[in-house]
């Protein structure tokens, strides 16, 4: 169930609420436990087909100081080649803060994880649902293809 939690004193429109989904705490706990054994260890060495060198996001050893360390090294090797380089930074923070769930399975599929662990995923994945509870108003049920990144 999701809760719109007001993000400002006296909230007007829905743009002024942020979405709260309350997960249990053995839920969270049980995620954690299998990104960590499972997950990260199958990220350190993907398989070729899945490219991650340019990905720094939502990995171990990811963070945006690696990405900013990346392109200075990129650009730093241009230079030396080159007498200037353009650099074109866009904002697509937004676009990429959904995950699809098919698009993650499939690549999930082709990762060194056991059957028991990728099974298990795409059944928590597959199916969900939520609704939303804003005072005592509940929302029909609605299917959930896509997850917001934290």
């Amino acid at each position: 169930m999701i809760t719109p939690v007001p993000k400002v004193n006296k909230p007007i429109q829905p743009s002024d609420f942020r979405p709260i989904s309350i997960t249990p705490v053995l839920s969270r706990a049980f995620e954690r436990h299998i990104v960590k054994s499972y997950i990260y260890p199958a990220l350190k060495v993907p398989p070729p087909e899945l490219h991650f060198a340019d990905q720094f996001a939502f990995r171990p050893t990811g963070s945006t100081a690696a990405a900013i360390i990346a392109l200075l090294i990129t650009v730093l090797v241009m230079l030396s080649r080159n007498h200037y380089v353009r650099v074109f930074a866009l904002d697509f923070s937004k676009a990429f803060d959904t995950v699809r769930h098919a698009t993650l399975i499939d690549k999930m599929a082709k990762m060194p994880i056991s059957d028991q662990i990728f099974n298990w995923i795409k059944n928590f994945f597959d199916g969900h649902t939520h609704c939303t509870k804003y005072k005592s108003e509940i929302s029909t049920l609605a299917r959930i293809q896509a997850s917001v990144n934290k």
